[in-house]
């Protein structure tokens, strides 16, 4: 007899129930994990995906994805992204959708971010090769966009495709890719090759003469508050000249945009047909190039230059040196930021004491970044000894700027030069002043209480004080600038600090000589009459000359503009900037008057540079024929 194990009716039942309930559970959830469907990843998750592309992730884009989908790569790429490429070009010469290129833009692209050499049909490749493989995939997606009236700004591929371009080819920048004239170099692609070509440049001599030529993507730049950069085609370059200074090579930096024009198409890869012309143009030149008829704007870094050319500790020492012992590295004189342009008016920039034009360099940055001021204006800055005697520094800046004109302009064909604009800050502005007034005998009948005819002096002796006291407007200059300017000089210009700057100042031979000429005449012109010996003195509010300059007013046609600091909230004409009281730095006569809150050294400061802005814009429009 078998024995049988008899189990509780309710048990059985409890049993019973859960069994049910389980496949109920099962039944429910199966129906829920839909094989289409959607999860919730917050709200900007979408964003995520649509913005992800080789240019920020190690991932290609959705729009490559749907490439790799349609012709079933997913696979080939992830196994082998070489023998993708090649499999992808052979479908785009046989297919005529456009996003195909844009595929192996970024696929090209994003082997080239690997950093891996690897071997495509027995040939060796780098990534350099494949970042110049991405440039002419992206150039050719972006030239049918535009033949087919397809590219808007709205289009992510339009914008990704131009970033792939200009970041490729940053990085394939390099002296020993760039052909010589009358030379082609041959690059290695994936699938092929391209012939590179030497092409148009706006620079006066062949690139491969500048010591230096880099890609300004590749820096980080410090002490300038803005990087300005205008969006493109292109890679921004920093073409480098040199100059050899006391056993010292310095680099000046000149901002520039690299481009290179595809000429054929995908089927000539292989054919040895490819071409691309390697075109150079200066930022300050040269904003946009034409490509289809149309005009394409070119990427351009204007700040990276800048940065790069201060990144010498030697341009900061200028200062000390050239006001204490009156010489530098560098000669007095105009320093030209980039060669002439006709058409271009010059804005001329004249620093202030115990200061050099690097102190400039905000106010360059700012107004570079302005297209409209970019293409109608170039920057000259002068450099001088900021210790000499007002009046010798102001005839030199007369010459320098007479000198400087007849050499680029020796037959007077270009009226912009004859536009020029003069900034000057502090003592530079004073300096700025003579270039613009007639002082006729007021200087030196405020110093002696006589006119020339009353002093009968020889020819020579009358010669010599007429060259530093007597000025007329230069017919170059057609407006004028003052910031912070001791029109009737400085309140710490007192009898204890210029006998402190006589002991430490050691001025240069000439300045010395011209004083001792000038001191020997001195008894022949007026008993008490004083001589300055520094800027110092010249500055002096207790200078009669000085106080007689600051009632001539600007001759007629030239403007004149004032920005003064003041370094509270005072109410003129009550206030000061630490060096210049309010009632020094205001003449009558001048076209606008700004009141900025600053200390002295306000000509970096956001307010300051805005209303320079203004007034080169007010004098675009003046200049401009009727």
């Amino acid at each position: 007899m078998t024995n049988m194990t008899v189990y509780p009716r309710a048990w059985l039942v409890q049993k019973f129930v859960y069994a049910v309930a389980v496949t109920l559970l099962i039944l429910i959830t199966g129906g829920c994990a839909t094989p289409v469907g959607v999860t919730s990843l917050g709200r900007n998750y979408g964003y995520e995906q649509i913005d992800r592309s080789a240019l920020n992730s190690r991932m290609y884009s959705s729009y490559t994805a749907t490439v790799l989908h349609r012709y079933d790569l997913e696979r080939v790429c992830d196994r082998s992204p070489t023998s993708c490429l090649v499999r992808l070009h052979a479908l785009a010469c046989s297919d005529n959708r456009n996003d195909t290129l844009f595929a192996l833009a970024e696929l090209s692209f994003l082997q080239g971010k690997r950093k891996k050499t690897s071997t495509v049909n027995g040939r060796r490749m780098t990534p350099r090769n494949y970042y110049a493989a991405s440039t002419v995939y992206s150039y050719l997606f972006l030239s049918a966009l535009q033949k087919d009236d397809e590219a808007t700004p709205f289009d992510r591929r339009f914008r990704i495709a131009c970033d792939l371009y200009n970041r490729s080819l940053g990085y394939i920048v390099s002296l020993r890719d760039l052909p010589s004239e009358g030379s082609d170099n041959i690059l290695q692609l994936p699938v092929g090759s391209i012939r590179v070509r030497h092409g148009h440049s706006d620079f006066p001599k062949p690139l491969s003469s500048y010591p230096v030529v880099v890609s300004a993507d590749r820096y980080k730049i410090h002490g300038l508050s803005v990087r300005n950069r205008t969006a493109g085609m292109g890679s921004p370059i920093i073409i480098a000249s040199q100059k050899k200074l006391m056993k010292r090579e310095l680099l000046t930096g000149v901002a520039a945009t690299l481009f290179i024009r595809v000429q054929g198409g995908v089927e000539d890869f292989e054919k040895e047909s490819l071409f691309c012309d390697v075109e150079v143009y200066s930022a300050s030149a040269t904003q946009a190039v034409a490509v289809n008829g149309k005009e394409i704007p070119l990427e351009t870094d204007i700040t990276t230059p800048i940065a790069y050319t201060l990144d010498d500790p030697i341009y900061w020492t200028l200062e000390s040196a050239l006001f204490r012992h009156g010489q530098s590295v560098f000669a007095p004189g105009i320093y030209p930021m980039s060669p002439h342009e006709t058409g271009r008016i010059p804005v001329l920039w004249v620093h202030g004491t115990m200061s050099s034009p690097v102190w400039w360099a905000e106010m360059w940055n700012t107004l570079q970044g302005d297209p409209a001021l970019r293409e109608k204006y170039e920057h000259w800055f002068y450099l001088y000894d900021s210790a000499k005697p007002i009046t010798q520094s102001a005839l030199h800046l007369r010459k320098s700027i007479g000198d400087r004109i007849r050499k680029i302009d020796p037959d007077g064909k270009d009226p912009a030069l004859r536009q020029m604009v003069v900034i000057g800050h502090s003592q530079g502005g004073l300096l700025t002043k003579l270039t613009a007034t007639e002082t006729g005998d007021a200087l030196i009948r405020a110093a002696t209480g006589k006119t020339f005819s009353d002093l009968h002096l020889s020819p020579e002796d009358e010669k010599l004080v007429r060259e530093y006291t007597q000025c007329a407007p230069l017919p170059e200059v057609k407006r004028v600038v003052f910031i912070s300017t001791p029109h009737r000089g400085s309140f710490l210009a007192g009898g204890l600090a210029r006998r402190m700057i006589k002991w430490v100042v050691t001025l240069p031979q000439n300045t010395v000589q011209t004083s001792a000429q000038l001191m020997r005449l001195a008894p022949k012109v007026g008993a008490n009459v004083k001589i300055a010996s520094t800027s110092i003195d010249s500055m002096s509010p207790d200078n009669p000359a000085l106080l007689a300059l600051a009632e001539i007013p600007v001759a007629p046609p030239i403007k004149a503009h004032s920005i003064i600091a003041i370094k509270d909230d005072s109410v003129p004409p009550a206030g000061d900037d630490g060096v210049v009281k309010y009632t020094s730095a205001h003449i009558e006569g001048v076209e606008s008057e700004l009141v900025v809150r600053s200390g002295h050294s306000c000509q970096g400061r956001p307010t300051t540079i805005e209303e320079v802005r203004r007034i080169l814009l007010e004098h675009l429009r003046a200049a401009r024929p009727q």
